[in-house]
């Protein structure tokens, strides 16, 4: 099965959520700072080993953070979650 690659303007757009676990993983959710004409404006990007956690773009801030929560849940079923936190970036625009 092959998994989502999130292109590099991801990884310059800020950080709105982060979760971090035992074994060195993690979960973020990213603000796209350009969004994409289809309209994803958001994006979740993981290292987890968890087999329900992928990497992912939405539309809606509403649906990513759903399944960041769903993805909390799924990777902590395989290392213990050690730190969470919401960054001081605007969640909407």
């Amino acid at each position: 099965m092959s998994y989502l690659q999130l292109p590099k303007r991801v990884f310059n757009s800020p950080l709105i959520r982060y979760v971090n676990f035992k074994d060195g993983s993690h979960i973020n959710l990213i603000r796209l700072s350009k969004p994409y004409a289809n309209g994803n404006s958001y994006a979740i990007h993981e290292t987890t080993s968890s087999p329900f956690c992928s990497n992912g773009l939405f539309k809606d801030f509403d649906k990513a953070l759903e399944k960041f929560n769903l993805m909390i849940k799924n990777g902590s079923q395989v290392s213990e979650l050690i730190s969470s936190g919401v960054t001081g970036n605007k969640e909407k625009y």
